[in-house]
């Protein structure tokens, strides 16, 4: 398998090389990115930052039935897949703490707050047609958007400038079924688009079939000059199997199994381990340009969602409602020959959630364990300043004060030990600064430095676990972040690098613990931690020659170098000081190939390299390291005017890999691994028409 890796790595290596050689076919321009940053809509370059745009080429360059390709060819970024559509997202090592969903990140879908007040976020709610491009902010960013020491992701939904009409149909591996269909009408002043998939799969293991539902309306109104109003509504209806984690004696036998139930918990086929929800959300954008100075952007949103899971131990059932919104005045001047911006602004989060556990009947809704009604209620106030100084030196500064407060009335309990009553947690007021500074040496280099500080709060699974404990003790991690980086490009703008190296340092740190009642986690604050880490970017270009065969050629390469540890962590007696820090890969290598032809040939071919990883504090159970091979052909043709014929297929885990691609960390009776996939298909067609 190694050396089948490394002459993979050799061709990529030498066609990068002899391609290199050809200076006539290397011609385009790239232009340059331009991110919001923290509220910047600026140049990248200007940036003082580790910013990373994942452009809709990358979302949508391999299946997209799902997250994973685009984010993962992010250095620093690392989502797995423990089960189709059971997402966690690590930036940085920051799901140390998630044993499930996505925590310790805050998302914004069309710039609504998409992470739930509670600080969990259910992005597989959302499919790929949801998404347009992402922007990864990674480290705190919590002067400007709160709570999260893992970063932030910016998702923008699918548009274009066009009328246009188009629909997709793929078949794959294991029973996925996959259609899709988009429309939008422009009209004067405005647009609407409406994006539609259905999505099913039986699954590779046992218990992991995945039905996915979503419609999406958006709407863009120009009001006048000076008033421009979106709206956004999406309804998800999502279903599918948790298989659960195996042992290594199980994965090694049978790695298509589904969890086994013991004397002490069902196993997930007899639980009917799932989750079943069904969300509405609506939201509404108002941008106003008050003066020639002074603008304002503000959003409102709320979301309605049924929430029921069946698991191994329990039966829970919930009925959800959150709203809030985001406003942010921006007022630019010049202070002497300064050109100055101030933004300032604010969010405000609350939820409602009527939560009830129930014990779990051979899948079927069993007693009562307890009931409880949960309100919260998150807010958070900011100041950031940009300052453009003499010799293209640029200043960010920020600063914002966070609150948050859990109530929970647990109506009924049936718990022994337990009683019904109201428990309350009001967190310290948070006051979170940050400053960055950007040197730009010309319009191909730019040198950064920046100094953050970040809090992560417990989320409210972590407040109140699934056996039923409330942990009033609990405190936010406390974390502080030392950045340096470079950006720019070579070879005119065809080839752009972004390297940056940071040393991150985690105090208050929430870890797992084993539960007295049953098998499933509780958490604590101890300790800290010492992150070290070097994230390397580098894009290429390769060709650009629309009058040649091979028009088309891009080369993408990421690296992720993690040295993370505990410095100081001790756990029922034991003392895990200097061990590594659970769940985070040292290396990380990923490289893309992507070619266009003029006949209309395309294809992709992307190799990911991930090494092994600690899975338990104690460092004595370690995932092996793998190498993974994706590749798709198509042929992509206007075959009548105005309409463009898309035929596709791709293989996944092309060297048939066996591997874990969302692990379980310090798992309850050695249950570790959830396998992934071996070496499957899919393909498909697609349609799109200009009206």
């Amino acid at each position: 398998m190694n050396k089948i890796s490394a002459f993979f790595l050799f061709v990529l290596i030498s066609q990068g090389y002899l391609l290199a050689q050809q200076p006539d076919t290397l011609k385009g321009d790239l232009g340059e990115v331009v991110v919001v940053g923290y509220e910047g809509n600026r140049s990248v370059m200007e940036s003082p930052g580790a910013i990373a745009n994942v452009e809709p080429e990358r979302i949508t360059g391999f299946d997209e039935g799902s997250l994973l390709y685009g984010l993962n060819t992010v250095p620093g970024v690392r989502i797995e897949q423990r089960a189709p559509g059971s997402y966690r997202v690590a930036i940085r090592g920051s799901s140390l703490r998630s044993p499930f969903g996505v925590r310790n990140v805050k998302i914004y879908w069309n710039d609504i707050p998409f992470t739930e007040p509670s600080g969990s976020t259910p992005l597989n709610l959302l499919d790929v047609i949801n998404m347009q491009e992402v922007e990864v902010i990674k480290g705190p960013a919590g002067s400007i958007y709160g709570a999260g020491n893992g970063g932030v992701l910016l998702l923008d939904s699918r548009q274009s400038e066009e009328d246009e009409v188009g629909a997709g149909i793929q078949f794959g591996s294991y029973g996925l079924q996959r259609y899709s269909a988009y429309a939008q009408s422009q009209f004067e002043g405005g647009n609407f688009r409406f994006n539609y998939s259905d999505q099913q799969s039986d699954g590779y293991r046992q218990q992991s079939f995945f039905n996915r539902e979503t419609a999406e309306l958006s709407g863009r109104f120009q009001l006048n000059d000076k008033q421009i109003v979106k709206t956004s509504f999406l309804y998800s209806d999502l279903h599918y199997g948790i298989p659960g984690p195996l042992t290594k004696e199980q994965f090694d036998a049978d790695p298509s199994q589904a969890r086994q139930g013991n004397p002490f918990a069902l196993g997930s086929v007899e639980a009917n381990a799932s989750i079943d929800q069904q969300t509405f959300l609506a939201g509404i954008s108002h941008d106003l340009q008050i003066s020639d100075n002074i603008s304002n952007l503000t959003t409102l949103y709320g979301t309605f969602s049924a929430f029921e899971n069946p698991f191994n131990l329990d039966y829970k059932k919930d009925s959800r409602k959150s709203g809030g919104g985001r406003t942010r005045f921006y007022f630019d001047t010049n202070i002497g020959e300064v050109r100055t911006r101030f933004t300032v602004g604010g969010e405000l989060q609350s939820a409602n959630y009527a939560a009830r556990n129930f014990e779990n009947d051979s899948s079927q809704v069993g007693a009562l364990n307890f009931d409880d009604e949960i309100k919260i209620h998150s807010s958070l106030v900011f100041l950031n300043t940009e300052i453009d100084l003499p010799n293209e030196f640029y200043v960010t500064a920020g600063l914002s004060y966070n609150r948050l407060e859990y109530r929970l009335n647990r109506l009924v309990t049936n718990l022994q030990g337990d009683v019904p009553g109201l428990a309350e947690k009001t967190f310290e007021p948070e006051i979170i600064p940050r400053i960055g500074l950007v040197k730009k040496f010309s319009p191909a280099l730019s040198v950064y430095g920046s100094v953050s500080y970040g809090f992560s709060p417990p989320t409210i699974e972590e407040f109140r676990t699934n056996e039923g404990s409330i942990a009033l003790d609990l405190e936010a991690e406390q974390g502080t972040n030392y950045e340096a980086g470079t950006r720019g490009t070579l070879i005119g703008p065809r080839l752009s690098y972004d390297i940056t190296a940071f040393y991150f340092k985690l105090d208050e740190t929430i870890v797992q613990q084993p539960s007295d009642r049953n098998s499933t986690v509780i958490f604590e604050n101890t300790g800290s931690t010492d992150q070290y880490g070097i994230e390397t970017a580098i894009d290429w270009a390769v060709i650009r020659n629309n009058s040649a065969f091979l028009q088309k050629l891009d080369w993408t390469v990421s690296y992720t170098y993690h040295d993370f540890e505990f410095k100081d962590y001790q756990k029922e007696g034991e003392d895990f000081s200097g061990n590594k820090l659970t769940g985070v890969a040292p290396h990380i290598f990923v490289s893309t190939l992507n070619a266009k032809t003029e006949a209309g040939l395309y294809g992709s071919l992307s190799y990911n390299f991930t090494d092994e990883i600690p899975l338990n504090d104690a460092n004595t159970v370690y995932s092996d390291s793998y190498h993974l091979i994706q590749s798709k052909i198509g042929f992509q043709k206007e075959i009548l005017d105005n309409l463009i014929l898309d035929l596709f297929m791709g293989i996944d885990n092309l060297l048939d890999e066996k591997y874990s691609l969302g692990n379980d960390l310090n798992a309850f009776g050695g249950r570790y691994y959830q396998p992934a996939a071996p070496r499957n298909w899919f393909g498909g067609v697609k349609v799109n028409v200009e009206l």
